[in-house]
């Protein structure tokens, strides 16, 4: 029994909906939630740059305690 070369099944695919699929999913997060961690990841920067402060402030101490020693 000759099949010869095997046929290839081609699927498609309904894509019709593909767009509102995507523009649901830039509404997965709540808005409320996203300007919580923007007000969050604001904090921080400012967080981190006190805590630099703070070590610059603490190493010149540090110097300024040795000098005096």
């Amino acid at each position: 029994r000759d099949e010869g070369p095997p046929r290839e099944i081609q699927e498609v695919r309904d894509n019709s909906k593909d767009g509102e699929y995507w523009e649901s999913m830039t509404r997965i997060i709540p808005q409320r939630k996203l300007k919580l961690w923007d007000a969050l990841g604001a904090a921080l920067v400012e967080y981190h740059k006190v805590l630099t402060r703070r070590s610059e402030l603490f190493s010149e101490a540090m110097a300024l305690q040795r000098q005096n020693s």
